[in-house]
């Protein structure tokens, strides 16, 4: 018969078990969606800057192009095409092969893209797209065309040649010029080469940490605090976090509707401002304008209600016992049930604007549970901050607009100087949106440096505001 500390024991070790496999199942997942970003680091050979063409491309031509290129992986290759502002026919046919091309091309192909050019528009760019491993650092590329003759075909802009990009070949003769070609990759990453040791020896350490956050059952252990808290108060959370959201729309027509309806009708007014009176050249500017909108206007609202957690619930803490962290801590929740419903007119436009939805989009939780703690802990220190200065509440106002601005919202981040560039780095709402716009952009995950960014500025902020938090809360009621 086991004795109650040989069963607390037991219990201990089933739920690091239980936390080990989670965790497993979790880094299988994150594999299979991010593998590409996770391996690689981006690496890319810039596009030399035009300087002619090489004439039109009909039926019997072959170009020929050399590339080296000295990445480990393959993303994708963009020409620079121009059709001479008209409409043509045909075809052109991009083979790339990481051997030398001989006359009956029967070479190797790494891989082959064939385009319409009836739909392209002038000046536009094909995109070969690879996603390969490469095992040479050189790249032969051949350009040939199917249905097109003189006055009825596109041309590809040229560059002066260079030790990358030798001279291309037309028709068996080198021209002295080389294709203007962006290449786009990645080099391997000791991460990525080590990821499954890092993955294990990083879930031991896991399953390690919840033998001792969880101890032999003692109740003083963190683990069985916090679960002990969540089991008391849990009731007192979601009843708050009800109250909180249906204040917001008290008396009000159209109710939760409005959590849909405002992120999409300020798109809608931001997009005409921006793409039309100050002719904003982004890609796909309204996906790019909304989905900063839904995550900045959580950070401002959720941290906002925060702000007046503790002030706003003086009535409360004066006369009953409630841990005081639970107040901000609703606020945050609460304005989250906003965030999730505004995703419904982001993936609105996402659709009707063709962008894909890919398997990187089961990333966004991540970002989302990061985005909730770095405002929960924004949230700890503002609270406690409006406690002891009042005028909190106004600085915070200053602050939103200043930080609003300092983040590239409605402007490409291309056009802050380099000299600037510190402003972004260390902003942590230019993180939030650079992942969330990769995903939903790109389709793809953001490279790992997103993720360090990320977490890491949610538990800095987190622990500080904890920390903050923790040592003045006993002041609170002198105060209020």
């Amino acid at each position: 018969m086991l004795k109650k500390e040989d069963y607390s024991n037991e219990k201990s070790w089933k739920k690091a078990g239980i936390a080990f496999f989670i965790y497993l199942g979790i880094a299988f997942l994150f594999y299979f969606i991010a593998e590409e970003q996770i391996t690689y680091r981006t690496y890319q050979n810039e596009s030399p800057m035009q300087s002619t063409n090489i004439g039109e491309i009909v039926d019997g031509d072959r170009i020929e192009q050399t590339i080296f290129y000295s990445g480990d992986y393959l993303s994708s290759l963009t020409f620079q095409t121009a059709t001479y502002a008209r409409k043509n026919t045909g075809t052109i046919t991009i083979t790339v092969s990481t051997e030398p091309f001989d006359t009956e091309m029967d070479s190797d192909i790494f891989v082959q893209q064939t385009f319409d050019i009836e739909k392209l528009e002038d000046n536009s760019n094909l995109v070969v797209k690879a996603g390969k491993k490469l095992e040479s650092p050189v790249l032969y590329l051949c350009i040939t065309s199917n249905g097109a003759t003189y006055g009825n075909a596109i041309t590809f802009y040229a560059a002066q040649k260079s030790e990358e990009y030798p001279s291309l070949i037309r028709n068996g003769q080198a021209e002295g010029i080389s294709l203007c070609v962006g290449v786009e990759g990645g080099l391997a990453t000791f991460f990525g080469e080590q990821y499954w040791k890092i993955v294990f020896i990083t879930g031991v350490i896991l399953a390690g940490l919840v033998l001792i956050l969880f101890g032999k059952g003692e109740k003083d252990r963190l683990g069985n605090r916090i679960v002990f808290h969540i089991k008391q108060y849990g009731f007192l959370v979601n009843q708050l976090v009800k109250r909180d959201f249906k204040t917001k729309y008290k008396r009000s027509t159209l109710g939760f509707l409005w959590s849909f309806l405002n992120p999409l009708l300020t798109m809608i007014v931001q997009y005409i401002v921006f793409s039309t009176i100050f002719r904003s050249d982004i890609d796909n500017f309204p996906v790019y304008l909304l989905s900063a909108g839904i995550v900045f206007n959580f950070f401002t609202e959720s941290v906002g209600g925060g702000l007046c957690a503790i002030v706003g619930n003086a009535s409360l803490i004066t006369k009953v016992y409630v841990p005081k962290y639970i107040y901000p801590f609703s606020k945050v929740l609460s304005t989250a049930i906003n965030l999730v419903i505004s995703m419904l007119p982001l993936l609105f436009a996402v659709g009707i604007t063709g962008e894909e939805i890919t398997k990187a989009f089961f990333l966004i939780p991540f970002l989302f549970l990061c985005l909730i703690l770095f405002c929960v802990g924004m949230s700890f220190l503002l609270s406690t901050s409006m406690v002891f200065f009042r005028d909190t509440q106004f600085l915070w106002g200053i602050i939103s607009l200043v930080w609003m601005y300092a983040t590239p919202i409605f402007y490409p981040e291309s056009i802050i100087p380099e000299h600037f560039s510190f402003i972004l780095k260390g902003n942590p709402m230019y993180h939030y949106l650079k992942f969330f716009r990769t995903i939903l952009m790109q389709g793809v995950s953001p490279q790992m440096s997103e993720y360090v960014y990320c977490i890491g500025f949610a538990l800095l902020f987190l622990l500080i505001g904890a920390k903050v938090f923790q040592k003045a809360q006993n002041k609170f009621v002198l105060y209020l």
